[in-house]
């Protein structure tokens, strides 16, 4: 805290980020299947996503939240859930592109995993400038 009561914006980060690490357990799944980027994909579009939300919350005057981190979260788990899905049997098809795009991206998987792991750089550095406050003006 700092002598104001307000949280650190590195804290409200740690928030931000804290709730997701359960995800390892689904990275480590991912890579004894050798399915590293594929994982990577699917968690970005769902953190991209929720960066979005997010952002565009703190637009519309709502206030930062430690609850910020449920929301990446579970639009992460919301765009794997085809995978899970695959594993109970079921294979591939494209109404599971309800779960963000997630038939779409994997077609296009060389391209998109970039696009969005810049995207999440980008949107990250928003949340650390005008949602957790870091340089307020």
């Amino acid at each position: 805290m700092t002598p104001n009561g307000m949280i650190r914006p590195w804290r409200r980060l740690a928030w931000l980020l804290g709730p997701s690490v359960p995800l390892l357990l689904a990275l480590a799944l991912y890579r004894r299947f050798e399915g590293t980027p594929h994982f990577f994909l699917h968690a970005l579009m769902g953190w991209d996503v929720a960066l979005i939300a997010l952002l565009t919350a703190t637009y519309c005057g709502r206030r930062w939240s430690p609850w910020d981190g449920v929301l990446p979260l579970a639009l992460a788990l919301y765009a794997l859930a085809p995978d899970f899905i695959y594993t109970a049997g079921p294979f591939h098809r494209d109404w599971m592109d309800v779960f963000l795009f997630h038939v779409a991206l994997d077609e296009i998987l060389p391209l998109a995993l970039p696009v969005l792991a810049i995207l999440w750089a980008v949107l990250l550095g928003g949340y650390w400038r005008f949602r957790a406050g870091a340089g307020a003006w």
